[in-house]
């Protein structure tokens, strides 16, 4: 073979070569493309499936964690209305021992006789505020009623004669029900063993003749009347 023909062999051979292998990228880029957008695709519904996979989980943890708080309220409510349940029984039933025990005070009224003289505690001038130093009067009386079972307590509201009778029979018993306030609200006697009455300018001091006269007609008067326990063994008795 001549010098000439070989060259134009070898150079049919690598125009071959070059040819076959622009054919095998373009063929290998053709198959993979295709693959790497359906590659793609699925790696882009994964991610989707995903977040709504968490999403979804998510939602449901809030649920739980609402229906959690949604029981612990409706529990919490359940004790509530059981405890106020109890408590309106309890209160019901000492309700119905005040009553009986205010018809023993009227069925048996002449039995009852005060303890004491009046405990008085003062107003200032057109006022029905309790200073400190009547609170504590009001205070020992009201230790005085701790071991007694029968008694009813009588509170009477007075003011000087200055202003109408109209209205100082108003602030009377404004004053007397001051020392009702007290006496139920810090120290538990009950309402129903108080009687009250607010009588105005009447039963002044002294008629009410001076500065101190009309100092002293301002007051409310406290007494307690008590009477002997019922005797058991004396039920049917003449």
């Amino acid at each position: 073979m001549s010098k000439a023909s070989m060259s134009a062999t070898i150079a049919l051979a690598v125009g071959s070569l070059f040819i076959a292998g622009c054919a095998t990228k373009n063929y290998v880029k053709q198959t993979i493309t295709p693959v790497d957008q359906k590659i793609d695709q699925v790696d882009q519904a994964s991610q989707k499936r995903d977040s709504q996979q968490v999403a979804d989980l998510t939602k449901t943890n809030q649920q739980v964690d609402d229906n959690e708080k949604k029981l612990s309220a409706t529990t919490e409510i359940a004790r509530t209305a059981d405890t106020e349940s109890k408590s309106a029984t309890a209160k019901a039933n000492q309700n119905t021992r005040d009553i009986s025990d205010l018809r023993n005070v009227v069925a048996n009224i002449d039995d009852y006789k005060a303890t004491s003289e009046p405990t008085v505690v003062h107003f200032k001038f057109n006022q029905d505020t309790l200073s400190e130093p009547e609170k504590a009067k009001l205070d020992q009386l009201a230790s005085q009623v701790g071991s007694m079972q029968r008694y009813f307590i009588t509170i009477e509201g007075f003011t000087d004669q200055t202003g109408t009778r109209a209205y100082n029979d108003q602030l009377s018993q404004k004053r007397a029900d001051q020392v009702i306030s007290y006496l139920v609200g810090s120290h538990d006697i009950p309402v129903y063993r108080i009687h009250t009455v607010g009588l105005g300018e009447q039963k002044l001091i002294d008629e009410g003749k001076g500065k101190k006269a009309r100092e002293q007609s301002r007051r409310v008067e406290i007494i307690i009347y008590t009477a002997k326990p019922l005797s058991t063994s004396g039920a049917g008795g003449n």
